[in-house]
């Protein structure tokens, strides 16, 4: 009651009761709202780390599958280097040019009236230039992959020298047998030493003749081949004009070269 002349009926506490009341129920569903967005972004945030999670996943599966797929690459690559390597050492131990082929192509070159005395051979191991050295991380992965830091060794390389020593009737004789040689392609660097004037006894020992007598040095063409064509996996020989075809030797092998017409000289090579 506010004032002495108002009666009320009403319970003395009813009006507060009341704001009471209708306060708590505002409370109510400001919390149940409040609760019910702190619920809505929690699940808007779990679903988004979901998400985030699966993306991740799969970045971090293309990237282990990127790295499988690179270490076979290098696996496929480091076995067809040593394939190369096994094949390289294997080419270095064959004779691409047999002896008999040398042989063959200098009697095919010799010119009516010049003979070879002497043909001596020596092959010389070529000094190779080292291998570039492992960085870094070449060498903590090679560390890692088990594999020694030290360089595969290089297949040997031998450059063949070979010293000619025989006799003309003239000087002419001699420059055509040298540029036989230089057309050919089993030769390089083909070189006159020394061409001076000897006297040379006939078959009976009785009269003397005046000859040239001369010494070449050449080398074996490093890329010279000799194949069938019919069978590039075959060797095949060159044959000697008017003679049978030379019978394929064994490299180093000693071999006596036909006489040519004019005067009888031995050739023969010997290989070091």
């Amino acid at each position: 009651m506010s004032a002495p002349n108002q009666l009320s009926f009403l319970p003395d506490d009813y009006l507060e009761r009341k704001a009471r009341r209708r306060a708590n129920i505002l409370c109510g569903v400001l919390a149940v709202i409040v609760l019910g967005v702190i619920v809505t972004a929690f699940q808007y945030m779990e679903k988004i780390t979901k998400a985030v999670d699966a993306k991740d996943s799969a970045v971090d599966q293309q990237y282990t599958d990127a790295a499988r797929r690179i270490e076979k690459v290098n696996q496929m690559r480091a076995q067809q280097q040593q394939v190369v390597r096994r094949a390289e050492l294997a080419a270095s131990l064959v004779e691409k040019v047999p002896r008999s082929n040398i042989l063959a192509e200098f009697t095919n070159s010799l010119p009516p009236g010049l003979s070879l005395l002497n043909l001596t051979m020596e092959s010389k191991e070529r000094a190779s230039a080292p291998p570039p050295a492992m960085t870094a991380f070449e060498q903590k992965r090679a560390a890692l992959e088990g594999r020694t830091a030290n360089a595969a060794v290089a297949p040997k390389v031998y450059d063949v020298f070979m010293k000619l020593e025989g006799i003309a009737l003239t000087d002419v004789q001699v420059g055509d047998f040298m540029e036989k040689l230089k057309r050919s392609s089993l030769f390089k660097e083909v070189n006159l030493i020394y061409t001076e004037q000897t006297n040379v006894k006939d078959a009976q020992g009785k009269n003397e003749e005046t000859l040239r007598k001369f010494q070449i040095e050449l080398t074996l063409n490093p890329n010279a081949e000799v194949v069938n064509p019919a069978n590039p996996n075959t060797k095949t020989t060159v044959e000697v004009a008017g003679a049978k075809p030379a019978a394929t030797g064994p490299a180093g092998a000693n071999g006596t070269a036909p006489k040519a017409p004019g005067a009888g000289g031995t050739a023969s090579a010997g290989g070091n």
